[in-house]
């Protein structure tokens, strides 16, 4: 058998790029509002770390709106021939001369442009506005990024929300049992993986804050029917479940088992899950979650049994067969209706696997075969009724481990409605000698 490292993280590293990606949403308005306020704080003279702290703490934005209501002006000028910063007063820029504003030929006063007479000396002003290029405003760049933030921000994270929800798994769906060492041995029905079990069991070092776990995927035709099989082992928590849930969320499907600290090693937790993704796997003992060991094989380590295709399956490698096939010989009355004539049940191994193999090798119509296009005209009466039950239970008209399949002719071709199969398109073109191997069963 073939073993993983033990922990998955392709699995879940999806879902720790999401959760990465939100909590760095989120976190961005208090970094750039708290970071905009702290320099622009102390250039205006005011106390940076006190309002810092306001800003980013207060909740709404409430303290960063107060701030920008409140806070004092500053040199905000800048020189139009090196952009440095100058102030209004500046009659030239002091870092490379540029002339600012006017002044006074004769006293050197800075003047306003529409006098014509220095109030100083009570000169001429009339060429005090030649060569003069007033300071320019510099624009707060910082202030439009973080209000950029502010918007943008609740925008992605509503749009991850609803994106979250419109992909995340059409349904999450779990089974679980929980087994004795003994009950396990004798309810597996395959010797090679009891084996590969309890080696792995063996090579463990246990610890009782711990959980170690096996998962074998099994993939679907569709992508929302994937099966994910886990067999749990917790040295500290056996015959002591106290709860067991399966949810999808906005960062995957979670399967969650608690179980009490019953100090009790001898137990062990089968689980087939149905879902699209992954699903994280949480395991809390005694109310606290522990870290949970999970490696992923090549073969189904719970009890839970999985159908092989019988007909690509050879009769030596077979591990188990249904417990029984009943076949049932119906006499057409009309059209669509029928009678029951006889039945016949089979038992027998070999005669369980020739029927199997017949009908697994039964040729799959795709969605775009006529028989779906004319199911009105279709007529399935008379022909035969095959009932496979995996596990017998005398007790149920109908159970989980059962399925109705029928067989009926039509225009010289012999049709199988697989039940097994649950999408719709579960017609199966039999062979014409499979309906000769029923009709021989009643001879």
């Amino acid at each position: 058998m073939v073993y993983a490292l033990k922990y998955d993280w392709a699995a879940a590293a999806p879902k720790l790029l999401a959760a990465g990606l939100v909590l760095a949403l989120v976190l961005s308005i208090p970094v750039f509002v708290g970071t905009y306020v702290f320099h622009d704080a102390k250039r205006r003279g005011m106390r940076a770390g006190a309002w810092t702290l306001a800003a980013v703490l207060a909740p709404a934005l409430a303290g960063f709106i107060i701030y920008l209501l409140v806070r004092r002006g500053y040199p905000d000028l800048e020189c139009p021939g090196c952009g440095g910063e100058v102030a209004e007063r500046y009659v030239v820029c002091p870092r490379c001369g540029a002339k600012l504003r006017p002044a006074c030929p004769s006293c050197a006063a800075p003047v306003e442009p529409d006098w014509k007479v220095c109030p100083h000396c009570a000169a001429s002003l009339d060429r005090a506005g030649e060569g003069v290029t007033p300071p320019r405003q510099r624009k707060d760049k910082g202030l439009g990024r973080v209000l950029a933030v502010v918007a943008v921000v609740p925008v992605l994270l509503v749009a991850i929300a609803v994106g979250g929800y419109l992909l995340q798994p059409k349904s999450v769906s779990a089974s679980g049992q929980e087994l004795a060492l003994d009950e396990y041995d004798r309810q597996q029905p395959s010797e090679t993986v009891r084996n590969a079990v309890h080696k792995w069991l063996d090579s463990l070092e246990l610890r009782e804050d711990r959980a170690y776990a096996l998962r074998y995927d099994l993939p679907g035709e569709y992508v929302y029917e994937n099966k994910f099989y886990y067999l749990i082992y917790a040295p500290a928590g056996g015959g002591g479940m106290s709860s067991f849930t399966s949810d999808s969320g906005l960062l995957g499907p979670t399967l969650e088992l608690g179980l009490e600290r019953t100090g009790n090693s001898g137990f062990l937790f089968c689980v087939v899950v149905k879902s699209e993704q992954t699903p994280a796997l949480r395991v809390t003992l005694g109310g606290k979650r522990v870290r949970c060991e999970v490696e992923t094989v090549d073969y189904n380590p719970t009890t839970f049994l999985i159908y092989p295709d019988y007909s690509q399956t050879r009769r030596e490698d077979v591990e188990f067969l249904p417990e029984r096939i009943t076949v049932v010989k119906m006499e057409r009355t009309g059209k669509g209706s029928s009678s029951f004539v006889d039945q016949v049940g089979v038992t027998d191994e070999d005669g369980l696997y020739r029927l199997m193999a017949a009908i697994d090798g039964g040729e799959r119509q795709p969605w775009e075969s006529p028989v779906y296009q004319n199911m009105s005209g279709l007529d399935i009466s008379g022909g035969f009724e095959v009932i496979v039950e995996y596990k017998v239970r005398e007790e149920y008209i109908s159970h989980q481990d059962m399925a109705r399949l029928r067989v009926f002719r039509q225009d010289g071709v012999c049709w199988l409605v697989d039940e097994r199969i649950r999408h719709g398109d579960n017609f199966r073109r039999m062979d014409e000698g499979f309906y000769g191997l029923l009709e021989g069963l009643f001879q």
